[in-house]
């Protein structure tokens, strides 16, 4: 018998940032990825549990129409390259508009806060659930000399011509770190993560399923009424605090009532934000026919994010070559 299980929360973030002082011009070597850089001399604030609270900072009618005249420049440079428009969204905004306040506020630059930690931890307290994240932070006169700044950055410009996310927000206050007269400017970019019902996850997973097959020149996968049974027995059994004790037990019962027929059984448990992140085994992407049985339910993942639990047993069909 073949077993194996798997976590997988399915998070990216990738961040960068870049000045551009009263004179227009970019400030060298302030771009680095997100993961390695902290405050200097501040310790990072503990990570939040999933919707524990944001303070929203509101945007006055100025305000609201730089980041809306920000968001449509963004949106043409992306459609000069042939790249879909991202949609403006408020509730990312919000989130991106605490953070410029926050550097300004207490006089710092950077992706991590020592209030409210990276850009995920800050969607993580204002219970936004996403797959991916970027953010892009600058300080610039105007919108215009703060975007041309962020495009003349490869790992800015990589954030905007990104194609692993949906949505955009532009958070901005008046005041710089630098100098007063200056735009502290966030763009938080995201991929949100869709609310599924596990029924209606298993189904697009297994559509998905098929059509990855189809591309290697393979027939659909086999629903296995036993496999399915299975799967929707054990699924509640499986709890994703305690990582693989409970997966090894659930696998133990599943081996047990296999027990005596032909093949083996691999059995993958994964913890997703949403039924596009789950992942396939190469044995069922692979073997020429194979049956499959799965089974969702709702769980919590990292900080408490929304997230589903996916039990997947998969068994080479032998008995149909």
């Amino acid at each position: 018998m073949g077993m194996s299980w798997r976590w997988s929360a399915g998070v990216r973030g990738v961040g960068s940032v870049a000045r551009v002082p009263r004179t227009g011009l970019i400030a060298a070597g302030v771009c680095a990825a997100l993961a390695s850089l902290a405050p200097l001399g501040c310790k990072p604030a503990p990570a939040p549990a999933f919707g524990s609270g944001l303070s929203r900072v509101p945007a006055n009618a100025q305000v609201s129409r730089l980041e809306v005249a920000m968001a449509a420049r963004l949106n043409r440079d992306r459609k000069a390259h042939g790249l879909p428009a991202l949609r403006l969204d408020e509730r990312l905004s919000e989130i991106a508009r605490h953070h410029s306040a926050d550097m300004r506020d207490h006089h710092f630059f950077e992706h991590a806060s020592p209030r409210t930690g990276n850009v995920d931890n800050r969607l993580d307290a204002a219970g936004y659930s996403f797959v991916t994240t970027r953010e892009n932070l600058s300080e610039a006169p105007d919108i215009e000399r703060g975007q041309d700044g962020l495009l003349n950055s490869p790992p800015h410009y990589a954030n905007i011509m990104s194609n692993d996310v949906t949505h955009v927000g532009i958070g901005i206050v008046v005041g710089g770190v630098v100098d007063a007269r200056n735009l502290t400017i966030t763009q938080v970019f995201a991929r949100p993560a869709e609310n599924e019902s596990p029924e209606r996850a298993e189904r697009r997973t297994l559509e998905r399923l098929d059509a990855e097959r189809r591309e290697r020149g393979q027939s659909a996968a086999r629903r296995d009424p036993q496999l399915m049974q299975l799967a929707e027995k054990h699924v509640p059994h499986i709890d994703a605090r305690d990582g693989s004790a409970s997966v090894d037990a659930a696998s133990e019962a599943i081996v047990r009532e296999l027990a005596g027929q032909q093949g083996g059984v691999l059995i993958s448990a994964q913890v997703v934000p949403g039924s596009e992140q789950v992942a396939f085994p190469s044995l069922l992407l692979d073997a020429p026919r194979c049956a499959v049985g799965i089974a969702m339910q709702r769980t919590t993942g990292e900080h408490g994010r929304p997230a589903l639990l996916v039990l997947l047993l998969v068994r080479a069909d032998a008995a149909r070559r």
